[in-house]
């Protein structure tokens, strides 16, 4: 386990290094061996601006806040109590399922592009990677404000409430920005018909609140008193 005081130590600049290979990696392998089309443009413009958001964003995030990348990569729950276990096991089917919308999101248009299939017009298509985008920046500063932001249901042991910033405006905006994300994934990539596992992604963490606040309202204090606080999930005022 890392000791407490090294938690705020910023990661070693060989993995920033590796972050722009890895994140750009990953969506091009998804997208261009199926696409079969390696000078597709709006793949391109997909994969190197998701890589050169991420890799500014998580520069930043780890010269401010550190923590939560170490919190991000946690894959074993630590701080669940018998109250928090239950909600926190619903990860076992909402995750896989939340992946499957995520990549076939992308499989999907490749799959489009390679058949032919109509797509969308070029200036939608960059709107959509604009929008992409800024839900990239709304999820990187929701973790730059929240230290505990982990990829898995968990409570840490030293978590504390936050309700300022983004939170202070809604109480799920990691999640607001990853469905805006997802939702644009397959019109930057110029396909309506990627809105369909996109949506089954996105409902994916729409449910997974459900389970994520049980959790919190049983493990940590003052969570309750937030929720009357902050009354919205997602959208400001809507929802």
């Amino acid at each position: 386990m890392i000791q407490e005081n090294n938690l705020d130590k910023p990661l070693p600049l060989g993995f920033m290094i590796f972050l722009p290979l890895y994140t750009g990696g990953i969506l091009a392998v998804f997208i261009f061996p199926l696409s079969g089309d390696w000078s597709w443009l709006e793949g391109w413009l997909l994969c190197i601006s998701f890589a050169v958001t991420m890799t500014i964003g998580f520069a930043w995030i780890n010269k401010r806040n550190p923590r939560v990348l170490r919190n991000r990569m946690k894959t074993k729950k630590e701080g669940l109590t018998a109250a928090t276990r239950k909600p926190a096991g619903s990860d076992w089917w909402i995750m896989p399922i939340m992946s499957v919308g995520f990549f076939s999101a992308l499989m999907l248009p490749a799959w489009a592009h390679r058949q032919g299939w109509a797509k969308l017009p070029f200036p939608l298509e960059i709107a959509s990677v604009a929008i992409m985008n800024i839900g990239l920046v709304i999820m990187l500063v929701a973790m730059l404000q929240n230290s505990y932001a982990s990829k898995i249901l968990d409570i840490n042991q030293e978590q504390q409430l936050v309700n300022t910033g983004l939170y202070g405006k809604v109480r799920h905006p990691l999640y607001a920005g990853a469905i805006l994300m997802i939702m644009a994934l397959p019109l930057a990539l110029g396909s309506w018909h990627g809105l369909i596992p996109a949506a089954v992604g996105s409902l994916c963490l729409v449910v997974r609140i459900k389970y994520e606040e049980e959790m919190l309202v049983n493990g940590m204090a003052g969570y309750q008193q937030y929720q009357q606080q902050v009354k919205s999930k997602l959208i400001p005022g809507i929802y």
